[in-house]
């Protein structure tokens, strides 16, 4: 399988090879890591637009086109990053 995944991907081979060797040689061995990290980048991003989007419907922006919209737009992403982080690249 070629290689598809994308940034959570990454994080997640990263977080393998810095705390998880042995997990990571296995995927190796199994020739499972490509379709290993496909799948977590898929989840992640998957995860990632869900939190943003009920983050939104709780909180709702200010108005489009504003420099509170921008600042309420990253950080809606960035607790979602976090929350990716923690339940599925570093799990």
């Amino acid at each position: 399988m070629e290689k598809k995944y994308g940034k959570w991907g990454m994080l997640r081979k990263t977080y393998l090879t810095n705390h998880k060797a042995e997990l990571l040689k296995s995927l190796i061995a199994n020739e499972e890591l490509i379709s290993h990290l496909n799948e977590i980048d898929e989840q992640a991003r998957e995860m990632h637009e869900l939190v943003v989007s009920r983050l939104s419907q709780r909180k709702p922006p200010p108005p489009q086109g504003t420099m509170e919209w921008v600042q309420h737009q990253n950080q809606l992403r960035a607790i979602a990053d976090e929350q990716v982080l923690h339940d599925i690249i570093y799990n």
